[in-house]
């Protein structure tokens, strides 16, 4: 078995040479490929390198990720949420096996690494054509993002990050409009969520209207909150003061247009600011390895 290795440098939980040369002899490949440099090739000594042109952003995973799939039977990313997305972005047709490096590690892409048997999956995902982004976690409008900064989970603002600056983030309101299949929903929001839908939120009354919508048989769920909860430095106290946290919803199954005057980011990554876009859910858009 050929087997690709993409590595981020720049995921939150940092880079773990140990767990990549470990994840390997799991698979116990016959041949390894990776891309020059910090995208692997510095830490597996005796692997095929293949050379991409880098831009030192996201780009960088698309076009190994398409360069592996040409010459690989399986790819592994080590990254964040985000990366593992980018990694999807490039839309390959060999399996991705996801080991989790970043800040939440909460994709729904990863395998813990600690794997013994493997079985293929094909996995649902949000889509922003405009901006060639996929989410398998969300859609997200807000002010800020969680980073991991020295060390330590926190939010920053997610602006200031777009423009290649970290800075602690601000709980703040901001005006959005949604409209998902003829109806709308606008106001001032402090998160607005779009996300799909599982069996996870059936009977489960206390998330309200993904309970409802996911019991009906919806694909997909816009929630608009009240308040800014992409957060990770709020104390009870402040949580009281906060209270009470409304949320309005709007279920789909196809596509929904949100239109934000702040940051909008996809599984956490930033990507455009005070815009429309428009998120389509799409099936079986990826192919991934999990443990089981």
């Amino acid at each position: 078995m050929k087997v690709g290795v993409v590595v981020n440098p720049k995921a939150g939980g940092g880079v773990n040479k140990e767990l990549i040369l470990k994840v390997l002899r799991k698979l116990n490949p016959e041949k390894v490929i990776t891309g020059q440099d910090d995208l692997g090739a510095s830490y597996l000594k005796g692997a095929e390198i293949v050379e991409i042109e880098r831009s030192y952003d996201r780009n960088d995973t698309i076009r190994l990720v398409r360069e592996l799939d040409k010459v690989a039977d399986v790819i592994v990313i080590f990254g964040g949420d985000g990366t593992m997305s980018d990694a999807a972005s490039a839309l390959p047709e060999k399996p991705l096996l996801c080991i989790g490096t970043g800040t939440t590690n909460v994709s729904p892409l990863l395998c813990d690494p600690e794997f013994r048997n493997l079985k293929l999956v094909e996995f649902d995902c949000l889509f922003v054509k405009k901006y060639n982004r996929i989410a398998f976690n969300d859609v997200v409008a807000g002010p800020t993002i969680l980073s991991t900064v020295n060390g330590k989970v926190t939010e920053i603002d997610a602006l200031e990050f777009m423009r290649g600056k970290i800075r602690k983030g601000k709980r703040g309101k901001f005006f959005a409009r949604v409209e998902a299949e003829g109806r709308v929903i606008e106001g001032n929001f402090g998160n607005v969520f779009i996300s799909m839908l599982d069996r996870r939120y059936l009977g489960k009354g206390i998330s309200g209207g993904a309970s409802i919508s996911a019991f009906v048989g919806f694909k997909c769920l816009v929630a608009c909150i009240s308040e800014t909860i992409v957060v990770s430095s709020l104390t009870k106290e402040e949580l009281m003061n906060l209270e009470p946290i409304r949320t309005e919803t709007l279920s789909f199954d196809k596509k929904a247009k949100l239109f934000a005057e702040t940051v909008i980011s996809a599984d956490g990554n930033p990507f455009t600011f005070n815009d429309e876009v428009e998120v389509e859910f799409k099936e079986k858009i990826v192919k991934v390895l999990k443990n089981y």
